[in-house]
């Protein structure tokens, strides 16, 4: 089977989030994915993939760690907390 990214090389591993069978040069042994998922992680658990940035800090993040302040915006747990906004912040 060829690699599901490049279609060139063959495909050695299966990323751990989406399933996609890799070649070693699209897979990030670190993190278990394959490189696309391993850009698109959350920056702040890094387990799952991302969904939006924070307004603040700017790090993209998923939504267990991103609370939605609008239609379009998000923040992080971590940014609500340190800014001490009033914001309903499920635990």
């Amino acid at each position: 089977m060829k690699c599901e990214i490049c279609g060139e090389k063959e495909a050695l591993y299966k990323c751990n989030l989406c399933g996609r069978r890799v070649c070693e040069d699209d897979f990030d042994s670190a993190k278990k994915t394959c490189k696309i998922c391993s850009e698109a992680l959350c920056e702040i658990c890094g387990q799952q993939l991302s969904i939006g940035y924070c307004k603040h800090c700017g790090r993209i993040g998923c939504e267990d760690c991103l609370i939605q302040v609008s239609p379009v915006e998000y923040i992080c747990k971590d940014c609500a907390a340190k800014y001490h906004l009033k914001l309903k912040i499920d635990n």
